[in-house]
């Protein structure tokens, strides 16, 4: 079997807009607590018809509470739409200092994570919002 290198497989393709200038907005429910720690509440998806189905099956599989550290619940609190992700990334380093370095990468992987698991949408520069 041949393996083919991420740069030649990813070399056709077409570069995505700038995470950095996406602003991330709260889809899901959120508690905090006394300490300032954030749990998000996954809500139940709705089902319709038999293609949902596999939602409602990860749905029972996944935890039904997520607690995020200091700086996700940091950076949560600050995820309401109006602040892209490269201004919240100066705010965390600000914050935190160099606790979070690299301070892109790990608040752009936290911030695909939220996205893949529709806890945030984002908002485009233009205000109009992405595909879902």
């Amino acid at each position: 079997m041949i393996r083919r290198d991420r740069s030649e497989r990813n070399a056709g393709t077409r570069p995505g807009p700038n995470l950095l200038d996406m602003t991330p907005v709260r889809e899901v429910e959120w508690e905090e607590d006394e300490s300032g720690v954030v749990t998000l509440v996954r809500s139940r998806p709705r089902v319709r018809g038999p293609r949902s189905m596999g939602r409602w099956v990860s749905f029972m599989l996944a935890p039904p509470r997520i607690r995020l550290d200091e700086v996700g619940s940091f950076a949560w609190l600050r995820m309401s739409g109006s602040i892209d992700v490269g201004d919240l990334a100066t705010l965390v380093r600000e914050e935190f200092g160099d606790r979070v370095e690299p301070v892109n990468q790990r608040l752009g992987h936290l911030v695909r994570l939220l996205k893949r698991e529709r806890f945030v949408s984002y908002v485009e520069p233009k205000g109009i919002p992405t595909r879902p």
